[in-house]
This record gives structure tokens, sequence and C-alpha cells, in this order.
């Protein structure tokens, strides 16, 4: 029943995060805060007056009833920042949730956690950057975190999953709300392979001022983050900033620099942030290794994964000896704006490099 009371303090209304800390430093648990006097409450050092008439008129036995109905009826878990279960990751931040709503299994600590982030409206090559990326890291014990919306969070949830790992959504809206109302089959899939959470209750809507909020939670519950595509203010570039400011290592998928989308991501580059055009980028920072022969039997199995056009391409590039845009769009009688950018987006993935002034050449 501790949880549930807990619950009920993070919704009462002015009363965050800190001051719960107060509150529970002096009481001992969320039963004797519920129990305590106005008197009592008035004891708390740093308490004001409009939080004590919070707490006093936010008791109600029948309301808290049916918030725990609700929580059943949805399968839905509430953890407070006490619970075991709690990520230990999130506790780090500034700004913790009081208590995180949760619909499937949230992961062990010991396991790795990485953000791949973007833009909603973003292009195809960032479709497919974020998507191979993630699904790299599908064979591995990796988590990928993102915020389920439109473009590259999608994406990266789709990526992972394919590959058989396991993934978590943070929503800016209640749990019982699916939003995007156009991704509720991935919804399903996430809660059955990893977790939806959110720190809202269940009826909460989605509004623009709830996902600053959620991004702090992506980027707390994050190793490292990674941004894929991101416009020069763009919301994403709010969960790299909450990253820097707890400490954590954000990454960056290169973009066009002739791309709105890109301006975002290149400036980050620009700022210093290390550079990611593959999953076995991201390993390594995490200290994961993999001998050459499993690198070279996983990356085949990805290659297989490439798009018709893509594949052409890369079938045309020599492994060692450089080859010009111009000689393949003779080859494949294309034109040269098509090959262009199919070649940055090959080279981004990090299946193809470009030698200085020699051409392309497999990686």
């Amino acid at each position: 029943m501790e949880e549930f009371y807990m619950m009920w303090l993070s919704r009462c209304p002015y009363i965050g995060y800190k001051r719960i800390c107060k509150l529970m430093d002096h009481f001992h648990s969320a039963e004797a805060i519920w129990n305590a006097t106005e008197a009592d409450l008035q004891m708390v050092k740093g308490l004001r007056e409009k939080d004590i008439d919070s707490i006093l008129f936010s008791r109600d036995a029948e309301q808290l009833d049916i918030w725990i109905e609700e929580l059943e009826e949805w399968g839905i878990q509430f953890y407070s920042y006490l619970h075991p279960a709690y990520p230990a990751l999130l506790k780090e931040i500034y700004d913790p949730p009081v208590g995180l709503y949760v619909r499937g299994t949230l992961p062990e600590d010991d396991i790795d956690t990485v953000a791949i982030i973007g833009a909603r409206n973003c292009t195809r090559y960032g479709l497919t950057a974020a998507y191979t990326i993630s699904k790299d890291l599908g064979r591995t014990n990796v988590i990928v975190v993102s915020g389920m919306a439109k473009g590259i969070d999608g994406a990266a949830h789709k990526g992972i999953l394919d590959a058989g790992g396991r993934t978590i959504a943070v929503l800016g809206c209640g749990l019982d709300i699916c939003y995007p109302a156009e991704h509720k089959e991935l919804m399903e899939r996430i809660i059955n392979n990893g977790c939806v959470i959110s720190e809202f209750p269940p009826g909460t809507v989605a509004h623009p001022k709830h996902f600053p909020r959620r991004n702090r939670i992506i980027s707390g519950l994050s190793k490292m983050v990674v941004v894929v595509e991101a416009g020069k203010k763009s919301g994403t570039l709010i969960t790299a900033d909450f990253a820097l400011e707890n400490g954590r290592d954000v990454f960056v998928v290169p973009g066009n620099v002739t791309s709105d989308l890109s301006e975002g991501t290149n400036n980050l580059i620009k700022q210093g942030c290390p550079i990611i055009t593959e999953g076995n980028d991201i390993l390594e920072e995490l200290g994961i290794a993999y001998s050459n022969e499993e690198k070279d039997v996983f990356f085949k199995k990805i290659r297989k994964n490439l798009a018709p056009e893509q594949k052409a391409v890369y079938d045309v590039i020599p492994k060692q000896e450089p080859i010009f845009a111009e000689q393949i769009c003779r080859i494949l009688h294309k034109n040269i704006q098509d090959v262009q950018y199919i070649l940055s987006m090959l080279e981004a993935l990090g299946h193809i490099e470009k030698l200085p002034q020699s051409g392309y050449c497999k990686k």
C-alpha cells in the first residue's frame, strides 16, 4: 500500500520531488504523510502553506481506490523513486520523477541503455540510419530508449524489435493513451519486448508542455544519447541538453549539410559531440567488443537488409580499388544526385568509406 500512497503524493498539486524528499525525511513513510495532521505538517521545514493545503485537500480514499482500479484495468504498475525497480540511472538526474507508471517490464540496472532520438518530420536517410543503427544493437543486450514519436523515434524502436532486442518508450501522456494513434501496434510490441513508461497518470492527454519533461526522462534513463536528425530548434536538442547537463555522453549521426533537418545535429558535431555511423561505434563506447569473425557474420546479415537501390550501388563498389560516383552513374544509368544521396547514406551507415580524392570503396 505504501507505493499507492507515494502515487497519491506524486499527484498532489505543487508537491514536487524536492518537497516529497523533505516530507519523507521527516515522516519516513508516505502513509504517515497521509495520516499527518495540519500541525504535524507545519513542523516540516521548508513546506509552504499552499503545500500543506494541497496535501490536506488531496486526501480522498475513494479517489485513491479509483486510481488503483485504473492501474489494474490497464495492467499498469507504479514505481516510486524508493522502489527497488525504479531505474538507478534516473535517480541521478537533477529532478527525477517522483514515480513512474509502467506497462511491461523495466530492465535490470546492469543492462546498458542507449537513447536514439531525432526529428518527427525526418528524411528517408534519417529513418534508414536510425533503423539500421538500432537494429545493429539487437544482437546485444543493449536496450534502446526513445519517445515512440513519428519519424526517428519510431524507426529506432522498430529496428531493435525487428532484431529481437528490447526497447523502452517514454510517453508524454498517460499509458492508457497511444500517442501517436498510428503507433498502436508498435506500442503493443514494445510492451511485450520491454516497456512503455510515463510520469503522467492514466487519462493525461499529450500536450506540448509534457514533452520537455518526457525528454529529461529519456536522457536520464540512458547511459548515452544518439541524435540522428534534428533541426536548429528541434525538441530533440532539449533531450541532448538534458543529457549533457546530467553528465551523459551525446553522439551524433552526421547529416546532409544542405538539409535543415541536419542543422541541429551538425551544430552538435561542431560543439564537439562525437560521430556515430554504425551500431558497432556504440558498442565500442560501451566497452562491448566482438571478434572480427563475429563482426563479419553480423554485417553480412545487415547488408542483406539494404533497400534495393542501396544494394545496387553497394554491389558495384569494389572492396579495395576505389570507384568514383560518376562511374557508378554510368554503370547503373542513374543521375548523379540519386547516386550521391545513396552513397552518403551508405557511408553514414558504415558500409562504405570515401577516400580522399580517390572515390569510394567498401569498408
